[in-house]
């Protein structure tokens, strides 16, 4: 006898019904993301993916922040679950410069942190290079022994021995992107299909567009610090569109954290980048009044205000748009 209820009907039909992603999304099991942060006491990676910036939980490993790392999407929610690990590791032992000595331990700087750790082995000077080795989620664990080559960014600025303060690093990706196009009045109406889609940054004025200022906005990330001073920001954008023409990316901060309904305004100085060519990245740093402006949170964004035409990758870009921030905060 055939069972007619509607509970039997309605498991019948959920049965038939595909439960995953449709045949026009991706269905990759694995994709690649950018790392932003690492927290290795909870087991944690900030990843920007997907268009999207988020915490996941991470399998243990040597991740490096601005690199890319593998990700785990659920194959019926289509979603970001799990960080795999990372692309290219970090290598198991770095240089740091040893900033204090104590019995058996001494204060070794690895870029940028300051970490206290045993030094079993070896005589070790403050303002020497000394070789230490680094956990599965590249922690510095144990000093290995002195070395005679400096270290990566040992030459910069350091943790005064004064005042209760350090030196630490942070890097931050745009919260929200787009371009305004002003012949139109609108948000993401150029090349909104194409390349980084509405999401991408693009300047200038050419093949019709009209004047177009793109935006990334970083709400209150970096005001979030707590910096005392902010010694240095580096911007690194991807050109990702493939038009052949190279540009240099010109930015001046903007005071809207998020994108406005209108169009998007700046004020301060500039900072601008050498020629990028498409789909090569470059690199800009910013003045001292624009970090300022960002530590003090009277900037909050980016707009690209270059003359020469060019689209550079927003939040769908992994790794564009993204600051790399050298600052001083309290111990």
């Amino acid at each position: 006898m055939i069972d007619l209820s509607a509970l039997n009907l309605r498991g019948k039909l959920e049965q038939n019904t595909a439960q995953g992603p449709g045949q026009d999304d991706d269905a990759s099991l694995v994709t690649t993301a950018t790392v932003y942060e690492v927290d290795a006491a909870a087991g944690a990676v900030r990843v920007g993916v997907r268009g999207g910036v988020v915490w996941l939980p991470a399998v243990a490993d040597r991740y490096d922040a601005n690199s890319l790392a593998r990700v785990l999407i659920d194959p019926t929610a289509a979603r970001p679950v799990l960080v795999l690990g990372a692309v290219a590791p970090r290598k198991p032992a770095e240089l740091g410069v040893v900033k204090a000595t104590s019995g058996g331990t001494i204060t070794v700087n690895v870029r940028g942190i300051d970490y206290a750790i045993a030094a079993p082995v070896g005589t070790f000077s403050v303002g020497q290079s000394a070789w230490v080795m680094l956990d599965n989620w590249g922690v510095p664990v144990i000093a290995i022994g002195p070395s005679t080559t400096a270290a990566a960014g040992g030459g910069g600025p350091t943790a005064p021995g004064i005042g209760g303060t350090v030196v630490a690093t942070a890097t931050i990706g745009p919260q929200v992107s787009g371009t305004w196009q002003s012949s139109t009045s609108r948000w993401g109406n150029w090349n909104g299909s194409r390349y980084g889609g509405p999401t991408n940054i693009y300047q200038g004025n050419q093949y019709g567009s009209g004047p177009l200022t793109g935006f990334a906005g970083y709400g209150d990330q970096v005001a979030n610090l707590g910096a005392v001073s902010i010694d240095e920001i580096i911007l690194t954008a991807r050109k990702n569109d493939t038009n052949g023409l190279s540009a240099a990316l010109v930015v001046q901060g903007s005071p809207s954290g998020g994108q406005p309904a209108g169009a998007p305004s700046g004020a301060g100085e500039t900072a601008s980048s050498g020629s990028i060519a498409p789909g090569a990245s470059g690199d800009l740093a910013f003045t001292a009044a624009m970090r300022e402006a960002f530590r003090t949170g009277a900037a909050k964004g980016l707009i690209a205000v270059g003359g020469q035409y060019g689209g550079f990758g927003g939040t769908a870009t992994p790794g564009s748009f993204v600051l790399k921030i050298r600052y001083t905060k309290n111990a």
